[in-house]
């Protein structure tokens, strides 16, 4: 079995437990809902660790202030860790992990690393040991998106996904959408014969897509990054797991009046596989209205931020606003099961005249 890739911004970091120089068990699992700046080291003894401590002590309370906290995990036996649980300052929770969470995380010799993850413990900066890394874990522990606290009346069931796409990808689907050209966006209904069929009418939908092909080395990244972060969020939300996405599309909604009225995603026969839609912002900053809305649930309006993806049921109605100011631009695709694939195999083989079944993704 090929092993994981090492941890890159926007993958969950894998559960660490462990003992505290205090000798109390640590785990992941009490971290959550807490950010954090993690300080790997192999040993307490690792050269320029010391230094790098006091760098962070000297900002402890900059990282209160953002609701972080400070951790030095070393894969050292924990029976040392106590013994020598004098590193300054003690507020700087020395921990002794587990092996798999170093490996993980690509730890590998007298190497120092720095992550820097969210409250769900999402990795949102990786960073060489220096005193520049301080600032550096700071100001991506303060630039998480947060709210204040209220109270919930009516909740939409879905999810917020930050760090699925860095900027750069942003802006290079961006490049892609204008560069390798696109169409009219259309969407799934039946004629009259109730035979499934592709219609464009602006009275519903106005977009420009761009769809990237199943055999492009860009499909095969997406594919890859958008199932490893997405997979384990809908698995512990919804107890599903998806191991396969439908056709890719880089989507644009200009301000010239571009909208996607009410519809659910699933809702025709063929498209009856559809379980989870996903929708990645490429460029928040650049434009005003675009927001997505469910009005079964409430008025919100939901406006992901650049590289974050709203994930939702594909039976959930929903809407896309028109865009004011600017051109919206998201990646968008659904998600499913093993066994939703089996259903869509089987829903292409008695459509097909000769019994053929296309491995390529479902139709637009």
């Amino acid at each position: 079995m090929m092993a994981p890739p090492v941890l890159a911004v926007g993958d969950k970091a894998p559960f660490c437990f462990g003992l505290t120089g205090a000798g109390d068990f640590y785990s992941f699992q009490d971290q959550t809902g807490r950010p954090a700046a993690v300080i790997l080291a192999p040993s307490l003894e690792t050269p320029s660790l010391a230094g790098l401590i006091d760098a962070f002590a000297a900002r402890l309370g900059d990282f209160a202030a953002c609701e972080a906290d400070v951790r030095l995990v070393v894969s050292q036996h924990v029976v040392t860790v106590c013994q020598r649980h004098l590193v300054s300052p003690a507020l700087v929770t020395t921990i002794a992990g587990n092996a798999e969470f170093f490996q993980r995380c690509g730890l590998a010799g007298d190497a120092v690393i720095v992550l820097a993850i969210d409250r769900d413990q999402r990795v949102i900066g990786r960073f060489a040991p220096s005193h520049s890394s301080v600032a550096a874990a700071l100001a991506a522990l303060t630039a998480v998106p947060r709210e204040a606290p209220c109270d919930i009346v009516a909740p939409a069931p879905v999810l917020m996904v930050p760090y699925l796409l860095a900027p750069e990808q942003c802006r290079a689907l961006i490049a892609r959408h204008e560069a390798g050209g696109n169409f009219d966006s259309g969407f799934a209904g039946v004629d009259a014969a109730g035979a499934p069929q592709y219609k464009i009418d602006y009275a519903k939908k106005k977009r420009r897509d761009h769809l990237i092909a199943a055999d492009d080395p860009m499909h095969a990244e997406l594919r890859d990054a958008l199932l490893r972060r997405c997979a384990p969020e809908i698995k512990r939300a919804f107890q599903v797991e998806v191991s396969h996405i439908d056709r890719l599309l880089i989507g644009r909604y200009d301000d010239d009046g571009c909208f996607f009225r009410r519809h659910r995603d699933n809702a025709q026969a063929s498209l009856a596989f559809r379980q989870f839609a996903i929708s990645v912002n490429l460029n928040a900053e650049d434009y005003d209205g675009g927001e997505l809305l469910f009005p079964e649930y409430n008025s919100h309006r939901y406006r992901p931020g650049t590289g974050t993806g709203l994930i939702f049921s594909a039976s959930l109605l929903h809407e896309a606003a028109p865009v004011l100011r600017g051109s919206r631009y998201v990646l968008l695709s659904f998600l499913h099961s093993a066994e939703a694939e089996a259903r869509r195999r089987a829903c292409l083989a008695s459509a097909a005249p000769s019994g053929a079944v296309s491995a390529g993704a479902a139709s637009l």
